[in-house]
């Protein structure tokens, strides 16, 4: 049902992410990125406030993998989420639960976590990481072009409904 991208860039200092789905509004729900602390995915059969949690846990230096470990211990119905965590300078992590709809994968990089649920195949967040490994360009046209390759790799299984970019800065609120 979604594919997404969560990312930063080590040189502007940068968080962003892309996502895509056949769910409505899909970025509105599932993606949240805080300037100078990172950036968080919660998905499939997604609680935006696992987001929230996650950001207020890496703002006071707990590791991303650490914050994900005792979201896991605390929250019901954990096995039924995809969640991606990002920081400025820790290693990237990713959950998956146990309950996560359909085919679901997904691919870490140095600077990024790719992952997706209900997809036509498993290689397609190995395609983003890849792609966005590989590109060149602002943290937003790099997020595109991520994007634009996990729907060329086969996407998700159902058609394409929505789809969101965000990327924050140096403010509280996102230049993108």
């Amino acid at each position: 049902m979604t594919f997404s991208i969560i990312a930063r860039c080590p040189h502007t200092g940068q968080f962003g992410a892309a996502i895509s789905s056949s769910s409505p509004a899909v970025a509105s729900r599932c993606i949240r990125a805080r300037a100078g602390i990172g950036v968080v995915a919660s998905q499939n059969i997604t609680d935006p406030q696992l987001a929230r949690i996650l950001l207020d846990m890496i703002q006071y230096d707990v590791s991303p993998e650490n914050a994900i470990q005792e979201l896991i211990k605390n929250t019901d119905f954990i096995e039924y989420r995809q969640l991606m965590v990002l920081n400025m300078h820790g290693v990237p992590a990713m959950y998956s639960g146990t309950e996560t709809l359909g085919l679901n994968a997904c691919s870490i990089g140095e600077d990024s976590v790719c992952a997706g649920n209900l997809l036509d195949n498993c290689d397609v967040p190995q395609a983003m990481q890849q792609a966005f490994a590989t590109s060149a360009g602002t943290l937003a046209d790099r997020l595109l072009i991520a994007l634009q390759a996990g729907q060329v790799a086969g996407g998700e299984a159902d058609q394409v409904h929505s789809a969101g970019l965000l990327v924050v800065d140096k403010l509280e609120w996102p230049i993108i």
